[in-house]
């Protein structure tokens, strides 16, 4: 809760910020605002989900290229993009020099893919070439003698890989034009970054995808070095066609945006590499698709977990680029369907603000959502997920009736154990969920909002997460959690799997890092809802915790709340959080509203404030003791009645739920 002296300092920094960014920054506190909108004419026979065509991505694309090119510099061609919001100055990335670059090359893949699928140089609302200030720039910044230089690429460095894709889809603007001396000076840039140190997760790909272009031009592109690390990207498969991101050891949307992208961008570009690799990538991306179509509610918003999700539409680069390699596996108008529906999912919920630039943020601006290395510029990954314009006009992707993805219909429960998560589609109102049984994910849970970003029991398409920003407070919505004096908190992190099942996760998390003692946990996965089942083995007695789904709450405004002896339920406008107790010991059934402190401007990942229902034990709970708790969070929809059904016998306790029995061996 946010007392007196808090609000004052996130008035003073709000107006700090306002000075620092000066005439030129943007300040929004706003909720997400629904401020876009398209003049193509819906298609509802050809698109009868979406109502989105081609003529709709083309717009939108427009719209983005548009926007960002007032603000590069005529001379440099370089961008200097607005600080979009005031809790933006809370992020760390202060690098101007690298910001600006990644600016330059992510907002170039909108223009790269509109010029090569139009074969036009403008877009309505800019006066000008719109490939002019990014040739500008890259020949300026790679050209030792220019007074812009950028210099060699420094250790870790990201930019190059989209001038090489350029050269590739449009040579005719971003490459045969080119001076002798330019050339030479892109690839240099190209060859050094080749070489370059990186980091060891998806980011080698970056130094991959220009290796064509350098050999076609005699240069050495370090291909030795780059097969053993794409033979290492390969070695971080885990099955059923997902990735733990390198390092980071974690499963999230980068095997979208990231993984799947760049593999069928080399698959398609790179002879060598489809020679040596094709029939893997084509294997892995065929059982991807299996799970891909689950990812989605009926709205066409993805489950949002894992970071970066200011990448937004970024995920249908998966899509766009298996089929421009030939390996996508869904039918094409399931695939358009699934594309067009998450476009304009977030078109719809103001992913541009008031300047026209993408922001920092989920639906609207909110950089409590992002990790502190995200830039003003770094939203504009999201340009990656346009390159289903570069599927043909006449392909059967734009060409076909759009095909039902499964929460447009009955929906369907997967589990997939690759991944160490189960996904469930609601045959009731086609809400997606995942659920983890297991998050491996490396880095300290302290940063990036680990634990609420990888560590709930479950993650919503249409109720989103609880958020409090970068290097805030833990927080105890959605996850399990223990305490030894019934004060000091921990909630649940790096649990690991048991049992993968459509229906049934099991996991278990260590109370210390190099201890023993575990919470045991078994999630009852239902059409609405699911039921937590949970133990420690610890020999003292503690106190256990759960927390309910955190749902959207307007600013200067609170949740209703319905107590009972058994239960409680949050209500604000369209979102219910619920708990209730099924077999407990006594408790105390509490409603948390989150109020943004230090500077934030959110505490949701849809904007505005966040709230969420919990319970925590009274005393503590002897070892072996399960406790039997459902929840459930909707929109739309009071949470229906579920009736639960418990027969115990020593050392087996039976849950009928939905209809189905389950059983769960319990030590005693």
């Amino acid at each position: 809760m946010t007392n007196i002296s808090t609000r004052f300092l996130s008035i003073f920094i709000l107006f700090s910020c306002v000075f620092l960014t000066g005439t030129g920054g943007h300040v929004s506190c706003k909720e997400a605002q629904k401020n876009q909108f398209t003049h193509a004419t819906k298609n509802h026979t050809l698109s009868p989900y979406t109502g989105y065509t081609r003529e709709h991505w083309l717009e939108i694309t427009e719209q983005i290229i548009a926007g960002v090119l007032p603000y590069f510099d005529r001379e440099t061609g370089m961008p200097h993009l607005n600080k979009n919001s005031y809790d933006y100055c809370n992020l760390k990335f202060k690098d101007s020099r690298e910001e600006n670059k990644r600016a330059l090359e992510r907002s170039m893949m909108a223009v790269i893919i509109y010029t090569t699928a139009t074969g036009k140089d403008e877009v309505p609302g800019y006066n000008g070439s719109i490939s002019a200030p990014y040739i500008k720039a890259i020949t300026k910044g790679t050209d030792p003698g220019s007074p812009v230089f950028w210099g060699n690429p420094e250790p870790f460095d990201q930019v190059g890989s989209v001038f090489a894709l350029g050269a590739y889809l449009n040579p005719v603007l971003f490459w045969d034009p080119l001076s002798e001396a330019q050339k030479r000076n892109i690839l240099n840039y190209l060859q050094k970054q080749a070489f370059n140190k990186t980091y060891d997760n998806n980011h080698h790909f970056f130094h991959m995808v220009a290796a064509p272009l350098l050999e076609k031009y005699g240069y050495d592109a370090n291909r030795e070095h780059l097969a053993q690390m794409f033979e290492r990207l390969l070695g971080w498969y885990r099955g059923d066609g997902w990735f733990i991101d390198g390092s980071n050891r974690g499963f999230d949307h980068y095997n979208l945006w990231g993984f799947q992208l760049y593999l069928h961008v080399l698959d398609k570009f790179d002879k060598k590499w489809h020679d040596q690799f094709g029939a893997r990538i084509k294997q892995v991306s065929a059982h991807f698709f299996e799970t891909l179509p689950f990812l989605f509610g009926r709205d066409g918003g993805p489950i949002p977990w894992g970071r970066s999700l200011s990448y937004r539409f970024a995920d249908n680069a998966a899509i766009a680029w298996a089929s421009l390699s030939g390996n996508c596996t869904l039918p094409p108008g399931q695939a358009r369907r699934i594309a067009s529906g998450e476009l304009k999912y977030f078109w719809k919920h103001g992913c541009l603000d008031d300047n026209k630039l993408l922001t920092i943020g989920y639906w609207a601006a909110n950089a409590s959502v992002a990790e502190g290395y995200i830039s003003p510029g770094d939203p504009y990954w999201a340009t990656h997920g346009l390159a289903c314009l570069l599927i043909p006009e006449d392909d059967p992707f734009w060409t076909a009736v759009e095909e039902p993805m499964p929460a447009d219909g009955a929906g369907g429960k997967l589990a997939v154990p690759g991944a160490q998560f189960t996904v469930r589609v609601s045959p009731i109102d086609g809400e997606a969920r995942l659920y983890p049984a297991g998050q491996p994910f490396k880095h300290d849970r302290k940063s990036w909002q680990i634990g609420t970003k990888y560590d709930q029991y479950a993650y919503s398409s249409y109720l989103g997460f609880c958020t409090v920003g970068e290097g805030g407070p833990a927080i105890g919505a959605g996850r399990t959690g223990f305490s030894v004096n019934g004060i000091d908190w921990v909630y649940n992190e790096r649990a690991m799997p048991v049992k993968v099942e459509a229906d049934h996760v099991e996991s278990k998390y260590l109370l210390e890092p190099n201890g023993y003692d575990e919470i045991i946990k078994h999630n009852l996965i239902g059409n609405d809802g699911e039921i937590h089942v949970f133990w420690h083995n610890k020999p003292e007695p503690i106190y256990l915790f759960l927390g309910g789904y955190g749902i959207r709450v307007s600013h200067g405004e609170i949740p209703d709340e319905e107590k009972k002896p058994d239960g409680i339920t949050l209500k604000f406008k369209e979102y219910y959080s619920i708990i209730r107790l099924v077999n407990c010991l006594e408790g105390v059934l509490d409603t948390e509203l989150l109020d943004p402190s230090n500077g934030w401007a959110h505490t949701h990942l849809f904007g505005g404030k966040s709230a969420f229902p919990s319970w925590k034990s009274k005393n503590p709970v002897p070892p072996l003791t399960p406790l039997i708790i459902y929840t459930n969070g909707t929109r739309g929809r009071y949470p229906l009645p579920t009736k639960i059904k418990l027969l115990e016998s020593p050392g087996l306790l039976r849950i009928q739920f939905e209809g189905k029995w389950f059983e769960i061996n319990i030590p005693y």
